[in-house]
């Protein structure tokens, strides 16, 4: 009898064993890293860099990111007096001054993944700032170039009063290669420094029409990817994928509408818990990686 038992509880055991062992592959086999996280390890030594949200798609079931990698390779010199007043230069290219950038092959990403950035098409969604990594989204060029002296300086319009951004000659080109809305004025830049940078998502102001300024379905995203605008119409399974996200983001969300200026006439939100909170070297989530 003592034997009968002693052999029903090694089985029992052996059985949980392997059912615990089971359900470990099954859970390694759905983890999924996140594309953007790799690509930001390959640049542990770049001080300065910016990831951006280039496309997406799905396929067959499956989902892919496109990104636009910016990186600095060279130290900046401090601006001289000669840079305010300098004309564009169409000699000198953007990786002589020590920027470099490249757009990714698709990447394959998970479920979640592809469900937490349907909102930031065109966004910045990682950034390095002198060793500093964040992962939270922004308008592309502002965590590091818009309102940096090195780059570019305040002017005032004469005839509104309204303060805007404007790039040195000589780094022109940022506007094109981070297809910044044109002009970025200071009233919205301070707003994003102010309450949003590295603390919660910043989309910019609110128009007429209820869209913002950046993220999925602005006048920016479709400038910076006219092809994504286009695949969204033909891809049924793209459009659902991307709109229902958004939904659910807006059901769940408790800080109200979707960070902007204006926030008020906003009809779309999402959840700011969602995001880490601060510039931080930690790693992403692994739980957020998966299925």
């Amino acid at each position: 009898m003592k034997t009968t038992i002693f052999s029903f509880s090694a089985f029992l055991f052996l059985a949980l064993a392997l059912s615990m062992s089971s359900c470990g592959s099954s859970a390694d086999e759905k983890y999924m890293a996140f594309p953007a996280d790799k690509i930001a390890q390959s640049m542990d030594s770049v001080k300065n860099f910016s990831i951006i949200l280039y496309d997406m798609d799905v396929k067959d079931k499956k989902y892919y990111h496109k990104y636009k990698v910016i990186q600095q390779t060279a130290e900046i010199p401090a601006a001289t007096s000669l840079d305010s007043t300098a004309l564009a230069d169409s000699t000198t290219s953007p990786a002589d001054l020590g920027i470099v950038e490249k757009i990714t092959d698709w990447k394959e990403v998970s479920p979640s993944d592809f469900d937490y950035h349907s909102s930031n098409m065109g966004m910045e969604i990682m950034s390095k700032k002198e060793g500093d990594l964040s992962k939270v989204a922004a308008p592309p060029g502002y965590s590091q170039y818009v309102g940096n002296s090195r780059y570019g300086q305040w002017k005032t319009n004469p005839s509104t009063g309204d303060s805007f951004w404007a790039f040195y000659g000589r780094y022109m080109f940022l506007n094109t290669m981070f297809n910044l809305m044109s002009p970025v004025r200071y009233g919205g830049y301070s707003s994003y420094y102010g309450g949003y940078y590295g603390r919660r998502p910043y989309y910019g102001s609110v128009n007429s029409s209820g869209k913002y300024s950046y993220g999925t379905g602005s006048a920016h995203a479709a400038k910076s990817n006219p092809s994504f605008a286009q695949r969204m119409n033909s891809n049924s399974a793209l459009k659902s994928r991307v709109n229902n996200s958004i939904s659910r983001s807006s059901a769940r969300a408790t800080g109200g509408k979707r960070s902007s200026v204006s926030s008020s006439s906003s009809k779309r939100s999402r959840s700011s818990s969602r995001y880490s909170s601060g510039s931080s070297s930690r790693s992403r989530s692994s739980s957020r990686g998966g299925k």
